[in-house]
């Protein structure tokens, strides 16, 4: 280690930059002064497009900022008065040490110095100064890296008073969409649109009540809203001034007609440093708005312009053209907003005729383009004027494939060429150094000298110049005819009718030479027409207050929007509001679909609602695409989300939701901020995926028998394996931080490492992982947390969970949350795929209620640093009430800062949501009659063992009305797991769980308090240690959950009564009614009753006496079912084993289950079974009982279609064909067997029906339309 001492740095930071989260503010000018020490980790990583293993610098509880990329931040994040404060910030490193690691992700942005990077941010109105330390750097002599370890850090405030012109102001209350009848237009390019009473007509609009002076039209014009807060924008629809002829006599009659200029999608702003125009295309939408109103009120019409009394001292006769080429073909990553057009591949050259009209002689045609290659070598693009090249666009090379690889290179050129024609072709030749290298031209602008010559039938011209207010310059056209107009339109909303001479074919006018003007010309001759959309419904959003919950809710499932926040009234008294996407254009974007409305419309309402009823939740119901235009077949684009400009880079580039909640006024540029309201997605994209969310998510939080149960206090980590098991190291920690601070849940660890991995045709694989995370995810967890690799199509290069897994899950009852804290799991603006985190939640049967998931790459340290801060806060109670599941991700985030890992994880659900807690405890009292405040004895093998205890409310106060059961889980010593070190890099680590089941079983609450009794198993551990008690009770109406440690457990009873009697098991496949050889699904769950006098042995530490089941006499592949067996109610000496099997092959199969009791004493018992694939719906065994018969008759019949309702029907037909008799019910099915349907020999009418044979015929059909149909014969004797 090398030591390095007195390094100082000093960064000084005045005015405005990002976001954080903080405490409590400083007196005057705080000083902060602190000694800081970095716990530095080793972690790599196998990059999965490389191979190659990838070092990743982290250190505990790490962030990231956007700057960095992959490389570690130490954020330190402190109140300020204003954001106008300035920040002085003195580093000294203290201790520093080389790290030898060769690949280390990200190393390119490191310098020869320790950066330092502040941010000033907002945090639900409140500033806050975000210091962002990045301790590692190359050194300046041997370019090794070096990283901090130790380090000083001195932080001052010098602080500024707020202007109170700065202070934020509510905008409009009232839309003018209030009232009225309102017809929107669509404007497809910018220039003089013509509407005629014949068009009004046409679109319904009774045009001879129209008094004309009362035609009003609305609309912003055709940019993008700005993306900072604090930049000026529209705060409503603005009247436009229009012309109208002929409107002076009150009638709008053939010959009136309406003028109005309007832009079309897009901007040209002028480039004072390039000297020339840009154009700015609209990244969300083809089309712009206007929205034409009819009342009593004198609309807005166009004024004629002051004519300056000044002479001219400047002639103007020319104008700056400009021409832009860009069409949006393919978005090369599938992310981000920046899409590409034409293709140079196979066809390296493409020609592009362009008119240069009336450039004037000598002058030069300015030339920009832009273009994208992907190339592992420099390649290049050359630009000709037909055989003449003047331009050659040198494009970068692509790094190798790699995690942070660039798709692209994009590169931007300028240059120059003159032409005396009026029109050239320009040539784009493709030189391609490799086969595969590809290109595709972004865009190309030209801007020209043009002489200011009408060329009608509209003209729009501008001169960029010098200006000076006190001057005047006038515009001399030439080639004009007498009826030529001018407007000034550079407010496009106000524009001004100008005063002009004309001189033969020569016409001028003067204007103030103040700013940089926009002039159309037009004879009249022809006008642009616009497309009329439809009437828009009166709404006002600007009018909208005191919502605590905000619902944007794409039209197609806005009954269920409506269901959702029904249920959020009633239950939490939410003032809720609900509002379509179009809605929000309509008031906040002129119309035009635009994401930063939907935030413009959020920041609204916080501002104009009172503090008790800000909005606090903001749920998008619909799913989302990176194709905002439609491009792509069957889009999905019901709700927008916000995609970052960056494309082609897989870490600067994202998608977030929580774009819509940065509402604080220094936010919003670039995607940047940091949440001020809880945010969560539905990620629909058809009416019958609603409604199946809509059920799962009232069973959710229903408190009947059916959604509670002790799966609410199971949490399950998974960790991926390779990377040196840092994905272990980061699930233990997590897991480490919950049974510290939570004890009272049960913690189950799937690692990879510590299963045993198989080679396959497909590559390395662990099926035991695949089968215990569906067992897990059925049986019911409260969270299910993965760390490690992952994609769009499951976790793990070993493909341990898939989508085919996730779609068979049936956990209806039991959804829990999940946590990802991989690569894109979750990509939800794909509409060409939908991912495997979808699936999870699309789930019609089961998968999550909900996920906090990812949809782009990140990395694990900064993942980590989140998932930390989730579980910080996931389970504290505030006000003795957990928080809601956007609020705990909301908080999470704001201490992460302006986190470019944190937008990249997405809420998919409500984000109102409460987890399912208990929400009351249970507490030990006594243990073998001993009060625990007292003593605890030891649990010994084979003795008898009573445990008395009691149900409190969550602050541990008696609760005497609580009537239900407990379950009690009793646990062995921790046992030691050590991993078996499967893949390269790996070495094997020791883990510590609690495996071992000494009880499990279910006993009465009374008046809040109960008592159990059980007998040690033989096999536990002798040697004493700490074991620990779960308890998990609960009733019709609420639940409780409880711990007790430590409990001792070892040694032996040596007075025990001696056994040597075997337990009873009797075999079923779902429930009771099942016979043994009958048929089921290829899913189908093991039911086992189990009996004896002493118990069953759980423990599993006995070497051959677990509970195994043995499936077709494969005795290497056992299933260990220890867990599974749970006592009856009240007793120890029976209980219940239930055990789901998976995608077993069709056909008959034999189950052979054996059972220990707690002496050891052994019983097995077998059971056959003929599985039928559930996707082919069959009917099997139908017969009645008894046949023949007299007064009554039962029907059964087995099916392969488990838990689901079926519709049932059966029809008795006589020996003439009539149909006798219809037996009608719906039936819900929880396993393969039917319950026996009774019929008593009578008609639809009553009448017994005579003796003799019938023919019978069942119909059963599923709610998915699915049908089959089967018959049988039967025989009514009656007695004479």
């Amino acid at each position: 280690m090398k030591l390095r001492f007195k390094l100082l740095f000093i960064v000084l930071l005045s005015g405005l930059i990002f976001n954080s989260f903080g405490f409590n503010s400083f007196g005057q000018s705080p000083h902060l002064s602190m000694d800081i020490t970095l716990k530095w980790e080793n972690y790599s990583l196998k990059d999965t497009l490389s191979g190659s293993q990838r070092s990743i610098l982290y250190f505990q509880n790490a962030a990231g900022l956007a700057e960095t990329g992959a490389l570690p931040i130490f954020i330190k994040k402190i109140p300020i008065k204003h954001l106008s404060d300035s920040i002085l910030v003195k580093m000294l490193p203290s201790i520093s040490k080389e790290d030898n690691s060769v690949d280390i992700l990200s190393s390119e942005l490191l310098t020869s110095e320790y950066q330092i990077f502040i941010n000033k941010i907002e945090i639900r109105g409140k500033p806050y100064a975000q210091i962002g330390i990045l301790p590692a750097r190359i050194h300046p002599i041997n370019y090794k890296v070096e990283i901090l370890e130790r380090f000083h850090l001195e932080i001052d405030v010098k602080e500024t008073t707020l202007p109170a012109s700065l202070q934020l102001k509510v905008g409009s209350i009232q839309s003018v969409l209030s009232q009225g009848e309102w017809h929107k237009i669509q404007i497809t390019e910018t220039g003089i649109y013509k509407i005629t009473p014949e068009l009004l007509q046409s679109q319904g609009i009774n045009v001879s009540g129209i008094d004309p002076r009362n035609i009003h039209i609305f609309g912003n014009g055709g940019r993008m809203l700005p993306e900072a807060n604090s930049a000026p924008r529209y705060d409503d629809l603005m009247e436009m001034s229009i012309f109208i002829f002929g409107e002076e006599d009150g009638k709008f009659d053939a010959g009136d007609y309406i003028l109005f200029y309007a832009q079309g999608p897009g901007s040209w702003m002028y480039n004072t440093q390039k000297n020339r125009f840009q154009f700015s295309k609209h990244a969300y939408s083809n089309f712009s708005y206007c929205f034409l109103t009819i009342n009593n009120t004198k609309g807005k019409r166009i004024q004629l312009s002051h004519t300056p009394e000044t002479s001219p001292n400047q002639v103007i006769t020319t104008f700056i053209e400009h021409y832009h080429h860009e069409e949006d073909l393919i978005n090369l990553g599938k992310t981000g907003r920046q899409w590409y057009g034409e293709s140079f591949d196979v066809v390296n050259t493409m020609n592009f005729p362009i008119s240069i009209e009336g450039i004037v002689n000598g002058s030069r045609v300015m030339f920009e383009s832009a273009v994208v290659a992907r190339s592992y070598s420099y390649s290049s693009m050359k630009v000709s004027v037909g055989a003449t090249p003047f331009l050659i666009q040198t494009i970068p090379s692509i790094p190798p494939p790699a995690l942070e690889s660039d798709y692209a290179k994009r590169t931007i050129d300028t240059a120059s060429f003159k032409t005396t024609n009026s029109s050239v072709t320009l040539s784009f030749q493709y030189v391609k150094p490799l086969n595969s290298s590809q290109a595709w031209l972004d865009y190309f602008t030209v801007n020209y000298e043009r002489n200011l010559s009408f060329a009608g039938p509209q003209l729009s011209f501008r001169k960029p110049m010098h200006y000076t207010a006190s001057q005047v310059v006038q515009y001399k056209m030439e080639n004009a005819n007498p009826n030529i107009q001018i407007w000034d339109v550079t407010n496009p909303i106000q524009p001004f009718k100008l005063q002009i001479q004309s001189t033969g074919n020569t016409l001028s006018f003067n204007i103030e030479k103040d700013t940089l003007r926009e002039f159309i010309a037009f004879d009249g001759s022809n006008f642009l027409q616009p497309t009329f959309v439809g009437i828009v419904p009166n709404q006002n959003l600007h009018g909208m207050t005191d919502a605590d919950y905000i619902i944007v809710s794409h039209p197609d499932f806005l009954p269920y929007a409506q269901e959702l926040g029904q249920i959020h009234e009633s239950e939490h008294q939410f003032n809720v509001k609900i509002v379509t996407p179009e809605m929000v254009y309509n008031e906040f974007s002129s119309g035009m679909q635009d994401p930063s409305a939907i935030r413009d419309f959020m920041r609204h309402l916080r501002l104009a609602s009172a503090n008790i009823h800000k909005p606090e939740y903001l749920l998008l119901f619909g799913d989302a695409s990176y194709d905002y235009k439609d491009r792509i077949q069957a889009n999905t684009n019901f709700v927008a989300t916000y995609q970052s400009e960056e494309s082609l880079n897989p870490i600067y580039s994202f998608a977030t939701d929580d774009y819509f909640t940065f509402l604080d006024e220094s936010e919003g540029k670039g995607g940047g901020g940091t949440p001020d309201l809880c945010v969560g997605r539905i990620p629909v994209f058809t009416p019958q995926q609603a409604e199946d969310y809509l059920k799962k998510y009232r069973q959710y939080i229903s408190d009947g028998d059916n959604s509670t149960g002790e799966w609410r206090t199971n949490l399950c980590f998974v960790a991926d394996d390779e990377d040196s098991n840092s994905h272990l190291r980061q699930a233990e920690s997590l897991a480490d931080l919950i049974d510290t601070n939570y004890p009272y849940f049960k913690i189950d660890k799937i690692y990879l490492d510590a299963y045993d991995q198989i080679t396959t045709p497909g590559g390395q694989r662990y099926p035991d992982v695949n089968q215990t995370i569906t067992q897990k995810v059925e049986n019911g967890l409260l969270i299910i947390n993965y760390t490690g690799h992952g994609g769009e199509l499951g976790w793990a290069h070993e493909r341990v969970l898939e989508i085919s897994d996730i779609n068979s899950w049936k956990n209806f009852n039991k959804l829990p949350l999940f946590i990802t804290a991989t690569c894109e799991f979750s990509r939800y603006d794909d509409p060409q795929r939908v991912s495997a985190g979808e699936h999870v939640f699309l789930n019609p049967n089961g998968g999550g209620i909900a996920l906090f998931t990812t949809s782009r790459l990140t990395f694990g340290g900064s993942n980590l640093t989140l998932n930390h801060s989730f579980y910080k806060y996931a389970f504290e109670r505030v006000n003795g009430k957990y928080r809601s599941l956007g609020e705990i991700i909301m908080i999470a985030k704001q201490e992460s800062g302006s986190d470019l890992n944190g937008k990249k994880f997405i809420l998919f659900g409500d984000p109102a949501l409460k987890l399912a807690y208990p929400e009351n405890k249970i507490h030990a009292l006594t243990i073998n009659n001993t009060s625990i405040e007292i003593s605890t004895d030891t649990l010994k093998a084979l003795s008898q063992v009573t445990i008395t205890g009691e149900v409190t409310d969550h602050q541990s106060h008696p609760f005497p009305d609580f009537n239900g059961t407990v379950t009690t889980t009793i646990f062995d010593k921790v046992s030691l797991i050590k991993t078996k070190a499967n893949d390269p890099g790996n070495k094997p680590t020791t883990f510590k769980a609690r495996k071992n089941i000494i009880y499990k079983g279910l006993s009465g609450v009374e008046n809040g308090k109960f008592n159990m009794n059980f007998i040690v198993p033989k096999d536990i551990e002798y040697k004493i240690g700490e074991g620990k008690i779960f308890f998990y009770a609960n009733n019709e109406k609420e639940d409780a959950a409880g711990y007790f440690m430590p409990i001792y457990v070892g040694g032996i009873n040596v007075n025990a009564q001696i056994d040597n009697s075997p337990p009873s098991i009797q075999l079923y496949m779902n429930d009771i009614n099942f016979k043994d050889g009958g048929i089921t699904d290829e899913n189908p769950v093991l039911l086992a009753f189990i009996s004896d006098e002493n118990g069953i042995n759980t423990v599993g530490s006995g070497i051959g006496h677990d509970i195994v089941a043995i499936l077709d006499d494969n005795s290497n592949n056992p299933f260990i079912l220890n867990n599974y067996y749970k006592s009856d109610l009240n007793t120890y000496r029976s209980g219940t084993l239930t055990y789901p099997l998976f995608n077993l092959e069709e056909g008959e199969h034999e189950i052979r289950l054996t059972a220990w009791d707690v002496y050891n004493n052994s019983a097995s018992s077998k059971l056959k079974f003929t599985v039928k694939n559930s996707s082919s719906f069959i009917i099997s065994n139908l017969r009645n009982y008894p046949n023949p018969f007299n007064d009554k008759t039962y029907f059964i019949f087995e099916h392969n279609q488990s838990e689901q309702e079926m519709h049932v029907e059966i029809r008795i037909i006589d020996i003439y064909g009539r149909v006798v008799k219809t037996i009608i019910q719906t039936v819900y099915f929880s396993g393969y067997s039917s319950q026996p349907i009774e019929w008593n020999g009578t008609s639809d009418s009553g009448k017994k029906l005579s003796q003799g044979l019938y023919i019978y015929q069942l119909t059963l059909s599923d709610l998915k339309g699915n049908i089959q149909q089967k018959t049988g014969k039967l025989l009514i004797s009656r007695n004479r």
